[in-house]
């Protein structure tokens, strides 16, 4: 191994906290498998969720599924979203590496003929309990082909090493062979073979831990005067073709983290959406600039020369259906299509970006609670945390990407709102069962009782302090892996284990005081170890012998802790 890649993997390491008796070799398929998810999916994910390496593994290190823009990790997430967005979009990611400084055409074979065997529906090779997690996903989404709305699935077929990639013709013959064993199945839209090199991994890295940024031809545009809170700010009208310089990323899909701030999920089927491709396809095109309500851009810098301009970590914080449409109907975009756009970069610290959100987004049905819920109690919440002293150190994340670049960030103390959600909702809302689901299934259950006001910060970071407390334990391998399943249910456990089951309303003093109890036990790692190897005996009750991932999703199950715990 070349000594940039090694350097680089040990910046992983100490990044993602990586046990130090872990293998080189364990550590080269963690570090490929986030260097290559993160360029095909543009949102924060779990290194354990990816890797399936191991025996029985069919030649396979890594396995992501994504469906409809979501990493999907479980058949309930696909249910979500399959009663969500009524489609399915998606795209398999297989992924093997090797830490030889060659690409071998046997290893190479066997990995295509391991990932045609995962799609078969006769398997011959033996699996583990990872890959059979993901096979019983891809089988259910070929059980729902009919919501296949635009196209079949996409495989992308992801082969790294520390070598150097040459183009050589022996190698390529093979993969193309075996390819098209995979392609004659007839169960995608492509099949795509990518070899990555030390060169592409280094690149590959850098651009997972930078910040985005993205260089636009604006020409139509007029600067804005000078207004409080506001650095730079411009109007105009933007070529959608430069527009979708933004959003889409260098793997041709579009980046869903930039919406992270806009308060609607897309809606392939709606009217309006239907509405807005027609136009697009239309004779009438250049009428778009007209019709639509435009893009708001809320950006940490914009570097401006002559017609060009730079914009740097930015959000969409209204444009998210128009985007997407934009974006499934990039063939039939012209030169003749405009539309309207303001990029805005703010002051340092400003409150000014909640108040463009939400006036940007009261043009259409969105309740003001649920704008509040995006804004002002996450910046509480960011300040919260920034508070901490550094033994107890997490970083809040309100965007994707937010703590790239930043020197002495380890990825697993940050906390973003997915994850603050559901560690939340398991340990005080009694949901632990739907913490594996689709975060906007959650967000549904948890409605008008999550990030509100009267709420104090110290309930949601009591919560995620928890989970990264039991999250090192398994890290670690001091707690039984099967007991993963089950890590929402165990907050809960742990939370009525320590503080008692009588819990005070979430937005009195007596709850304050409440989490304090649990933030002792967890500021001591020997005693929160203890006391989570506790929540164990309680587990084992509720199972009672079959720790089967499904049976943790359940009321049922949750209703058994209940009775446990009386």
């Amino acid at each position: 191994m070349d000594r940039i890649t090694l350097g680089l993997l040990n910046a992983f390491r100490q990044e993602q906290s990586l046990p130090e008796n872990l293998a080189q070799s364990d550590i080269f398929e963690h570090f490929v498998n986030y260097c290559i998810v993160y360029k095909e999916y543009n949102d924060s994910f779990v290194l354990e969720d990816i890797h399936v390496g191991g025996g029985a593994d069919k030649a396979l290190d890594g396995i992501a599924i994504i469906v409809n823009g979501s990493l999907v990790n479980s058949k309930e997430e696909l249910e979500d979203l399959e009663k969500r967005n009524k489609y399915l979009d998606v795209e398999f990611i297989l992924i093997q590496s090797k830490t030889s400084s060659s690409f071998d055409a046997g290893d190479i074979a066997k990995f295509l003929l391991g990932s045609k065997d995962f799609f078969s529906e006769n398997s011959g090779l033996p699996e583990n309990e990872q890959v059979r997690d993901k096979s019983e996903i891809m089988e259910l989404i070929y059980d729902k082909s009919n919501l296949f709305k635009t196209r079949n699935p996409i495989c992308k077929l992801y082969y790294a090493t520390t070598g150097k990639w040459l183009d050589d013709p022996h190698l390529k013959g093979t993969i193309e062979s075996l390819k098209k064993n995979l392609e004659d199945i007839q169960i995608f839209e492509k099949v795509l073979f990518n070899p990555v090199d030390a060169d592409n991994l280094q690149n590959l890295y850098r651009l997972a831990n930078n910040k985005i940024s993205r260089e636009i031809r604006f020409e139509k545009r007029t600067a804005l005067p000078e207004i409080e809170d506001v650095r730079e700010a411009y109007i105009g009208i933007l070529p959608a073709r430069e527009y979708l310089k933004l959003i889409i990323d260098e793997s041709g899909n579009i980046i869903k983290g930039l919406f992270y701030d806009n308060v609607r999920d897309f809606d392939v089927d709606n009217e309006v959406n239907r509405e807005i491709e027609a136009t697009i396809k239309s004779d009438e095109n250049k009428s778009f600039v007209l019709y639509n309500n435009g893009i708001t851009i809320v950006a940490e810098d914009i570097n401006v020369v002559g017609d060009k301009m730079t914009v740097t970590d930015y959000q969409i914080v209204n444009g998210c259906q128009t985007s997407h449409v934009l974006f499934y109907n990039e063939k039939s975009i012209n030169d003749a299509l405009y539309i309207p756009i303001k990029i805005i970069a703010l002051a340092r610290n400003s409150r000014l970006k909640n108040n463009i959100i939400k006036a940007n987004n009261r043009q259409t049905p969105v309740k003001l609670e649920e704008l509040e819920a995006l804004t002002d109690f996450q910046k509480k919440l960011e300040e919260y945390y920034k508070s901490l002293p550094e033994d107890k150190q997490l970083f809040y994340e309100r965007r994707p990407r937010q703590f790239n670049g930043i020197q002495g960030v380890e990825k697993i103390r940050i906390v973003d709102i997915s994850s603050q959600m559901r560690c939340f909702a398991s340990m005080f809302l009694e949901q632990a069962h739907n913490a594996g689901r689709y975060r906007a299934n959650l967000q549904d259950e948890t409605k008008n009782k999550i990030f509100l006001s009267t709420h104090d910060p110290i309930g949601y970071y009591v919560s995620a302090y928890a989970k990264f407390r039991l999250d090192a334990l398994f890290r670690k391998k001091q707690m039984d892996v099967k007991y993963s399943p089950f890590k929402y249910h165990m907050l809960n456990i742990f939370r009525i284990q320590v503080s008692g089951n009588d819990m005070p309303a979430i937005y009195s003093n007596k709850f304050i005081k409440y989490c304090e109890k649990i933030e002792e036990i967890l500021s001591d790692e020997n005693k929160s170890k203890e006391a989570f190897l506790k929540t164990t005996a309680i587990i084992d009750r509720a199972v009672n012998g079959n720790y089967d991932r499904a049976s943790a999703k359940t009321v049922t199950f949750l209703r058994n802790i209940k009775d446990f715990l009386v």
